[in-house]
């Protein structure tokens, strides 16, 4: 490294002075600067360095065919996750409905309708569950309760 020459103190530069501080700013950098390669010249992606890997090593079609498996299954996989939340919130009425088919044994018609009636709005965001109890409030009060009249 070139020795640094020691300049008096003063708030005016010379255009000179600043010549000389920029080559040696450029001295300094020469060590530090590595040559761009095409890799540090663009922005290559994990993704595309590993797509032309498999396009050399693989067919396009077989890639291909990994990408559609890949995406149907994981398509699978987010079907399977609500899926399973419906099941937990049929599994819920289910428990609910339970106490009006309790009733149902007992000979307890208008308690049991009125178990069903209270499903109703619970489950309104779900209009197959919901349209179970409403089967079932319909049926009790065509059935068992115009009998007893």
């Amino acid at each position: 490294m070139p020795k640094r020459e020691e300049k008096p103190q003063s708030q005016d530069l010379k255009y000179s002075d600043i010549e000389h501080i920029i080559s040696n700013l450029k001295n300094n950098d020469q060590f530090i600067n590595v040559p761009k390669t095409l890799l540090k010249k663009e922005e290559w992606g994990l993704l595309t360095i590993l797509s032309l890997l498999l396009a050399g090593i693989f067919p396009i079609y077989f890639v291909n065919i990994l990408l559609i498996s890949f995406f149907t299954e994981l398509g699978h996989l987010f079907t399977t996750h609500v899926a399973e939340e419906e099941r937990k919130k049929l599994v819920e009425f289910e428990k609910e409905f339970r106490l009006g088919y309790e009733k149902e044994k007992e000979d307890k018609w208008q308690e049991a309708s009125d178990i069903y009636e209270q499903l109703v709005p619970k489950y309104k965001q779900n209009p197959k569950i919901a349209g179970i109890a409403e089967q079932r409030i319909l049926w009790i009060k065509e059935e068992k309760l115009k009998k007893e009249e």
